[in-house]
């Protein structure tokens, strides 16, 4: 072999070598995207103005670390009037109405459609409770309910050993401007749009900016992500997205 052919195989080679990562880490989803709305620095699961919690992790059928425990909502927030039918969501300036509970969320964007929505409150932990069924989406009924002031948390396993991937296996590839639509037990349908979406590790998780019971209607959704840890049966990340009501 000539000694220009053998250079011309070095030189090959390492692009073989570099080039699928750079390819790799171009073409991949960037870990936050946007702005959250009232964005805050992140707090410690051990702040001492908040309850010590972390997201659940699992999803492959193992037992699951307790989930995000949120702030005590006032009064009118935790009544479970679930069953009582409300007007529509445009209706929520009005302080005698309360938006109809939500029975299903679509993100088109994702491939998610009419995914049902489960009412869930918290486990004996005292944590955010939810469904076993990966094909469903739970939703924390002692918070406000979409459309009202503060943000409805929306919460679901990412996938699971036996069911395979969940309704929010791909979360992470959401993107500032997908719609998000709800509809309600009365009916109607509230839109949203996405705003930002960001990636913590566990025990950073961010209380505040989450579980939020007054300002501005919002929405927030999570799920487990990252890599997955076989040794603890869990996932090392949550994914959060936040959505605002559509323009």
């Amino acid at each position: 072999m000539s000694r220009s052919a053998h250079r011309w195989l070095i030189v090959v080679g390492a692009l073989l070598l570099v080039l699928p990562p750079v390819l790799w880490q171009q073409t991949r989803a960037a870990t936050d995207v946007g702005t959250p709305p009232g964005s805050m620095p992140t707090e410690s699961a051990t702040s001492p103005d908040r309850p010590s919690a972390s997201k659940p992790n699992v999803d492959r059928d193992e037992p699951s670390a307790p989930a995000a425990v949120p702030p005590s909502p006032s009064s009118e927030a935790a009544a479970d009037d679930a069953g009582r039918k409300k007007l529509p969501v445009e209706a929520r300036a009005n302080p005698g109405t309360r938006p109809a509970p939500p029975v299903w969320i679509s993100l088109p964007a994702l491939g998610v459609s009419a995914a049902p929505v489960d009412p869930v409150g918290l486990d004996p932990d005292g944590a955010v409770d939810l469904p076993d069924d990966v094909r469903r989406v739970g939703w924390y009924r002692q918070g406000p309910r979409p459309g009202e002031a503060g943000n409805a948390f929306f919460t679901s396993h990412v996938d699971s050993r036996t069911q395979g991937p969940g309704v929010l296996f791909d979360l992470s590839r959401s993107q500032p401007g997908d719609p998000v639509l709800v509809t309600h037990a009365d009916g109607t349908t509230s839109t949203w749009q996405i705003v930002a979406r960001e990636r913590i590790v566990k025990g950073s998780y961010p209380m505040q900016r989450v579980f939020r019971f007054d300002g501005e209607p919002g929405l927030v959704i999570d799920t487990c992500g990252g890599r997955f840890d076989p040794d603890t049966g869990s996932y090392e990340n949550i994914d959060i997205v936040y959505a605002v009501p559509a323009t």
